[in-house]
């Protein structure tokens, strides 16, 4: 049969699956459970005959740029522990559109291994383990890092009669978690991410030394606690046989955070976010990255553990940030060699800390472009180099 033949018959598969899945949407809609989990399973199986297609009538495309990273994502310990810096990002179009990220890795000259979204816990579709997701991020060549939210007010009591009212579940919500009230939907998870079997990273509790951002800080949880319901977690994916999750302990720097370690039997990588807020609110004020980040360095570093950059992005607000990014990327793996990922914050409209939308993006400002694009030269050629020398 001819390449065209067999490009015309995966296409007509494609539109049976994908009117076959739109139908049975129509009918989950209506219902919870296996069939929820049926659904997700079978837009997992629709992207990645989309992917075949694609490859097929365009080439190889991204997936071939990320050649290079092939021997990362096949053995997972060279994930664990990277002799090179793995670059990625945030977008806000994510989970609907990955049209700007790829706009950023056309504008900045490189791909990136790495795609980084947020998840909360939940009863929510979307806040079920999110195999389509993590399938297409995989199909073009990279691996997901999923920042995983505790926020146990979603989950529907009517369902689970055992918790608490949502007004009660906070405070001592980790020790709860920890107790095995949540294993429901944690084993799940573990299951659904041992049933995908590739490498992902996953970042769950999250600046959880903050004691006023998110309620499972210590406004409403011991250190302890925090520490025994990470551990929890971490066994519960292991008792399912979850070994292809990579976990990432990311701790606020402004605040202790010895205390909150889970050990290192239970954390693969380290991170932490560096974001300058500048004077956007009456809270904040300009910070460079040395003072966000390079004070505390050493202190990470003794942990022995790769570190990760989860977060990094500066707004305009009360400095010069074409001077920021300048400063945090010239050199950063001479300067910080246990840096071994950075993510940009590339969220355009960012209404977490702040009554008005924030914009961290920098993608459409082309001045912004060529400051970080010449401040990564030095990465941006090894990253030329390892795709014909992988």
């Amino acid at each position: 049969m001819k390449a065209s033949h067999r490009i015309l018959v995966t296409a007509g598969l494609v539109l049976v699956l994908v009117a076959a899945f739109w139908g049975l949407s129509y009918v989950g809609s209506r219902t919870q459970g296996p069939l929820s989990r049926m659904l997700s399973a079978t837009g997992v199986v629709v992207a990645e005959v989309e992917s075949w297609v694609a490859r097929a009538v365009r080439g190889q495309g991204r997936e071939a740029q990320l050649e290079w990273f092939h021997v990362y994502r096949n053995d997972i310990s060279r994930l664990q522990q990277p002799d090179r810096v793995l670059l990625g990002a945030y977008d806000n179009g994510l989970p609907y559109t990955l049209e700007n990220l790829v706009l950023l890795e056309q504008a900045l000259g490189v791909t990136f291994p790495l795609i980084h979204f947020y998840t909360a816990w939940g009863d929510k579709p979307e806040q079920q383990f999110p195999q389509k997701l993590v399938a297409t991020i995989w199909n073009l060549g990279s691996v997901p890092v999923i920042t995983w939210e505790p926020w146990l007010v979603d989950f529907e009591n009517t369902k689970h009669p055992h918790l608490p009212l949502r007004d009660q579940r906070d405070k001592g919500g980790l020790e709860a978690i920890a107790h095995g009230e949540y294993d429901f939907y944690i084993d799940q998870w573990a299951k659904d991410a041992a049933a995908f079997g590739k490498p992902i990273f996953v970042r769950p509790f999250h600046e959880m030394n903050d004691p006023y951002r998110y309620p499972w800080g210590p406004q409403n949880n011991a250190a302890a606690d925090f520490i025994a319901a990470w551990q929890h977690v971490v066994n519960r994916f292991r008792i399912a046989g979850a070994a292809n999750v990579i976990w990432v302990w990311s701790p606020h720097l402004a605040y202790e955070f010895y205390p909150y370690y889970p050990g290192d039997t239970y954390v693969d990588w380290v991170a932490t976010l560096v974001l300058n807020y500048g004077t956007v609110a009456t809270w904040s004020q300009w910070w460079t990255f040395e003072e966000i980040f390079g004070a505390k360095y050493i202190y990470l570093e003794a942990l022995k553990k790769p570190m990760m950059l989860a977060e990094v992005g500066s707004l305009a607000v009360g400095g010069d940030r074409e001077e920021w990014y300048r400063a945090a990327l010239t050199n950063l793996s001479g300067r910080y060699p246990g840096v071994k990922a950075l993510l940009f914050f590339h969220n355009s409209s960012d209404a977490t800390i702040t009554y008005q939308r924030l914009d961290w993006s920098f993608v459409h400002d082309s001045t912004m472009v060529a400051v970080v694009r010449e401040a990564m030269r030095g990465w941006l050629v090894e990253f030329q180099q390892q795709k014909t020398t992988p």
